[in-house]
């Protein structure tokens, strides 16, 4: 038995290749509809693929820390999981707010002061549904980036204290 992602891939390279997808669907125990399923996602995969590129491009060749984005593209951008970047666009929604620069988005990872209390806490570990998967999905996300040279040092500045605020000396599951 093969592994799933070498089956999508045979499977994919099948179709791209002109065969049927009902001989494709037989020879691997599918339905027919499933195999246009994997293509759609396929086709959608690679559309957000180019849209990632094109919009981290954008942010590269602008380099400016504070310039503001649509959430959306910025949280493309940055290559959310899945929940992260849904929690995180709901937040946004609640808050009225539909436009961020890059510099509140690395904000968001510092700790900060919580109205009416007396300790900080991070940003966005209090967006409800961001916990420490998703902190990290954010963070690895602007660290994998080029945000161009500007934004890269700021980025920078803000993880060594985010670095050190957690206490991380070397890597851990989530910071890699």
């Amino acid at each position: 038995m093969i592994p799933i992602q070498e089956r999508n891939r045979q499977i994919l390279q099948m179709r791209k290749e002109g065969v049927r997808r009902r001989e494709v669907a037989l020879r691997f125990g599918l339905s027919p509809g499933r195999i246009l399923q994997l293509e759609k996602r396929d086709e959608a995969d690679k559309s957000t693929a180019e849209r990632r590129a094109k919009l981290r491009e954008a942010i590269r060749t602008a380099d400016d820390p504070e310039r503001i984005w649509p959430i959306n593209d910025l949280a493309d951008a940055i290559g959310l999981m899945a929940v992260t970047k849904k929690r995180l666009l709901d937040h946004f929604v609640e808050t009225g707010k539909e436009r961020i620069s890059l510099l509140e988005v690395m904000d968001m990872c510092l700790d900060g002061p919580v109205e009416g209390g007396e300790f900080m806490v991070r940003p966005l570990l209090r967006v409800c549904g961001i916990g420490k998967k998703g902190f990290w999905s954010v963070a690895n996300g602007l660290t994998n980036m080029d945000l161009g040279s500007r934004c890269n040092e700021e980025w920078r500045n803000r993880l060594s204290k985010v670095r050190r605020d957690w206490g991380i000396t070397g890597a851990t599951p989530y910071s890699q």
